[in-house]
């Protein structure tokens, strides 16, 4: 039993050790995309990639922490607090993300396209009201905006044409950070795998 306990204390202190570290990474990252994409006018976000990755490999809150960290810091330092409300979108990303992963869904290419799809979903519904309230249904991201004007030129109101714009955006946007987060689960020694919450394959067969 002491044995036991002391095991299990040793991947507590592990499991510690990797959240202390995913977290700021996570944040970083998204940053540095989130940046990237502005100053190169690309018509995709690019600031959920960290979010998605630390979901994947540590869990769903951890993943949501770290994207709401972001959300909350790059909005104080953009001098918009409203902005932080796209917490929200960040949040929905990590669970989905690392909900999967945490139940051995997030392993193969269907399981990164139907984790793709959720994730788009979750950020074009809850992103267009927040939008809507930030910045007037408009964002900084160019390639939203013109799909916006196109579509309020066919006849859509702006609440409708923020939520079709958003819909293909999210899906490459969040694809790229889907697909990036499953090649680097699939790099990691299994030991770490388990870092979600999900058994290792060999905790599975032995448990058979």
């Amino acid at each position: 039993m002491a044995n036991m306990n002391s095991v299990d204390s040793s991947k507590g202190r592990l499991r510690g050790t990797y959240i202390a570290i995913m977290i700021p990474l996570g944040v970083a990252i998204n940053y540095v995309g989130g940046q990237i994409a502005t100053s190169l006018g690309l018509p995709i976000y690019l600031d959920s990639i960290g979010t998605v990755i630390v979901a994947a490999i540590m869990g769903p809150w951890v993943g949501a922490l770290s994207g709401a960290l972001f959300n909350v810091i790059s909005s104080l330092i953009n001098g918009n607090i409203l902005a932080s409300l796209f917490a929200i979108c960040n949040i929905g990303s990590g669970l989905i993300v690392g909900f999967m992963a945490r139940y051995r869904k997030y392993n193969t290419i269907p399981h990164v396209v139907i984790a793709t799809v959720l994730v788009a979903l979750w950020n074009a519904i809850v992103g267009s009201p927040i939008a809507m309230v930030v910045y007037g249904g408009v964002d900084g991201n160019t390639g939203t905006n013109l799909m916006i004007a196109g579509l309020q030129a066919l006849g859509n109101d702006l609440m409708g044409a923020a939520f079709l714009a958003r819909i293909p955006v999210n899906l490459i946007d969040k694809g790229i950070a889907c697909f990036i987060a499953w090649i680097i689960l699939r790099k990691l020694p299994e030991n770490m795998r388990s870092l979600s919450g999900s058994k290792s394959t060999a905790q599975t067969s032995n448990a058979k």
